[in-house]
């Protein structure tokens, strides 16, 4: 996955359905990204840090080119 992915929350996660955007990959951790949610709802990470997400639980919507 790459910054600026769409991506929805995995059915089985608490968050399930919810529209987020990748917003930072690291170099040394493979399994996890942030994400900023998109969708309005509560908890939407507004405080500019995001929220981390393991990849595994996201469904890619959109790729970035």
């Amino acid at each position: 996955m790459k910054v600026g992915d769409l991506v929805r929350i995995a059915p089985h996660c608490i968050n399930k359905g919810r529209l987020a955007l990748v917003t930072r990959v690291e170099d040394w951790d493979r399994q996890t990204v942030w994400i900023t949610y998109v969708d309005g709802g509560e908890d939407n990470c507004s405080d500019g840090k995001g929220s981390p997400a393991l990849i595994r639980n996201l469904e890619l919507l959109n790729e970035t080119r």
